[in-house]
């Protein structure tokens, strides 16, 4: 193609002085730019160091040189439009050389007008070509343009400078915004009205100066369905070579998906954080809970002693009952605790989850202010294992918070149970959960919410917002404790000032468990000898004491290895062994083991206050016909002492 500073240049070879010179004049006064020769020697010359657009060689007669310059000025421009004479036109030598170029022959003796016509006709025809290929060309490059941009998957778009004009947006634009092109062209703004108002101000507010370098960042588009898409956008002023602004251009990445795995990486992160402090804080609240136990069983154990021996309705005796009240309170508490850490030793036995939440709603309804409404819409009657007494215990403290946030303006307070299956997938998002069939238990209030940093700490114990006086700290701890120690998972869900949503999921059973039957029966005075062990020294005697008033025959080791050793001395001496499982030396479970190795009939209680390790279907599994959690009492101890002894028929005895 020939290239823009040849489109005006023109070579007149002519050997007649003065048509020479009449016809540089004239092509020059028509604004080309002329270079004139008399000889075609001479034309080589000016051929080698330029180029031209059109050559007029006019002479008389062509020799070699002539057809040397042809070949010559079709090598600098294989485009070059030739205006020759006749003469030339007789040549094989010139044919072979013009071959298919584009060529005009005149007269020698034709005038100036008839040339300066040619001439003209020569280039219109020249730039009519020219034009059609830069057309096509243009065509093809815009082609690869919309194919390029129409194939990504970013959106891409090209404003006028002031952004009053759409000079191009890509079609992604419409799955991602939402919107159609045409309605972007029509009001160039509706890009940028679309971001969320609350990340509008940094974009608005950045926009293209005429100093600007443009602005980047992520932000949420809001569509018209109200849904939202995560976009990353960078803008790029495009400017002239002196700086001015041309037109601003900008791509937009949907980030979406990356922003849905980074928040459930946080939230996973946030859930295994939680789960982390939840387990170091249980370990350490049962290892407490240990200790009060012992001291427990020690103060309950000897007040009801005492209160055996005193006259009834006397002064010592009233004082006595209120320390056995205070004594069975601070049992309780331990108990919330133990629960917290999942170490209570509950009884979990098929339960409609539905019958449970209809006597909570009715207990509340009574306690819960009018100004509150309280819906419920229970789905389902699937059966779960678990201890009714905790599951209510779950629905109250979920309730009664949810009241408290709405105590003041009043609001709606519901109470949903419905099946859910429980996919891979959900476990994934869901920290704690395991495949299968579950209940999903859902208490949601429009009250006053909890921020993230409350939202952070709802599980700790002794935290709470209300009021000194107004609340413990240990409802949520204890709620978390007891749907994690029934294979559940817990999730809440808290906007301020709009209120909270909490999801509880437990497994559900297929086929009812028999529960175990535990025998009522009254205290008798037998004469069994009773084998009884424990590390701690005040609750050997009081083991001693409380068994012996019972009519049992007793002996008591504080050492694991020496009840061990008394007991091979002499295996069917006694009818019952009663042990501590934490004790140093041998603990309980191992002792036992080594007692059944012995006697594998043999009768044996397990206490304990706290422990990792031991459970009583774990007790159960090695052959241990009771547990007992501590604090002992003698309402606790007399009637599990008799099913074992009694051979009552039960799964295990506990208590």
């Amino acid at each position: 193609m020939t290239m823009r500073r040849e489109w005006l240049r023109i070579l007149i070879v002519e050997d007649r002085p003065s048509q020479w010179e009449t016809n540089v004049n004239d092509l020059a006064e028509e604004g080309y730019q002329v270079v004139g020769a008399r000889t075609a020697a001479e034309a080589s010359e000016y051929a080698k160091c330029e180029s031209f657009a059109v050559a007029v060689v006019n002479v008389q007669a062509p020799d070699v040189a002539g057809v040397s310059l042809l070949s010559l000025l079709k090598s600098k421009n294989a485009e070059i439009q030739l205006v020759l004479s006749l003469a030339f036109a007789s040549l094989d030598s010139a044919k072979d050389v013009i071959g298919e170029s584009a060529v005009s022959y005149i007269k020698r003796e034709g005038s100036p007008s008839e040339l300066l016509g040619i001439i003209r006709r020569t280039f219109r025809d020249q730039l009519t070509e020219h034009t059609k290929d830069l057309e096509i060309a243009l065509a093809e490059r815009d082609e690869r343009f919309r194919q390029l941009v129409d194939h990504i998957k970013e959106v891409f778009w090209v404003f006028a400078p002031d952004q009053s004009e759409v000079w191009y947006v890509s079609p992604q634009y419409e799955s991602v915004w939402g919107r159609s092109c045409a309605s972007l062209i029509e009001d160039s703004r509706s890009l940028w009205n679309a971001i969320h108002p609350h990340d509008q101000p940094r974009f608005l507010t950045h926009q293209i100066e005429p100093d600007g370098t443009g602005v980047q960042g992520e932000c949420r588009i809001v569509r018209p369905d109200n849904t939202m898409r995560w976009v990353r956008i960078q803008t790029v002023p495009i400017r002239k070579s002196n700086g001015d602004l041309l037109s601003l251009a900008g791509v937009a990445e949907d980030i979406t998906e990356r922003k849905r795995v980074e928040e459930a990486l946080t939230k996973t992160e946030r859930q295994f954080r939680q789960s982390s402090r939840m387990e170091a804080i249980g370990t350490l609240a049962g290892g407490i809970a240990h200790d009060f136990n012992n001291i427990l069983t020690a103060i309950l154990g000897y007040t009801e002693l005492a209160l055996a021996t005193v006259p009834k309705e006397s002064r010592t005796q009233r004082n006595l009952q209120e320390v056995l009240t205070a004594g069975h309170r601070a049992k309780h508490l331990v108990l919330q605790i133990l629960t917290f850490s999942r170490q209570a030793g509950q009884g979990k036995k098929p339960t409609p989850l539905n019958m449970v939440i209809r006597e909570a709603l009715k207990l509340l309804r009574s306690t819960i202010p009018t100004t509150i409404e309280i819906r419920q819409s229970l789905k389902t009657e699937a059966t779960i294992l678990a201890d009714p007494t905790q599951m209510h215990q779950i629905i109250i403290n979920l309730c009664t918070n949810a009241e408290y946030a709405m105590r003041e303006p009043g609001g709606i307070l519901k109470v949903a149970l419905d099946d859910v299956e429980v996919t891979e997938e959900l476990t994934g998002a869901i920290s704690g959960l395991h495949i299968g069939t579950h209940v999903r238990l859902t208490v949601e209030d429009t009250g006053s919410g909890m921020t993230p940093e409350v939202l952070e700490r709802l599980f700790d114990p002794f935290f709470t917002t209300k009021p000194i006086g107004e609340g413990s700290g240990m409802g949520m701890a204890v709620v978390h404790g007891i749907i994690t120690g029934h294979r559940g998972a817990i999730v809440v869900d808290s906007v301020v000032n709009k209120g909270t949503k909490i999801d509880v999921y437990l497994p559900t059973v297929p086929t009812q468990v028999i529960e175990p039957i535990h025998d009522p029966k009254a205290i008798q005075n037998r004469k069994e000898s009773i084998l009884f062990v424990d590390d701690e020294e005040t609750i050997v005697r009081l083991g001693r004491e409380l068994l012996t008033q019972l009519g049992y025959t007793v002996e008591v080791h504080t050492s694991s290895i020496e009840a061990l050793r008394t007991f091979s001395e002499d295996p069917h001496r006694f009818d019952l062994v009663i042990t501590d499982q934490a004790m140093p030396g041998l603990t309980g479970e191992a002792l036992s083991r080594e007692l059944l190795r012995i006697r594998p009939d043999l009768p044996i209680i397990l206490c304990t206050g706290f422990s990792h390790v031991i459970s009583a279907e774990r007790a159960k599994a090695l052959g241990i016909q009771g547990y007992l959690m501590k604090p002992l009492a003698i309402r606790d101890l007399v009637p599990i002492i008799r099913h074992v002894l009694d051979k009552t028929p039960s799964s295990l005895a506990e208590s």
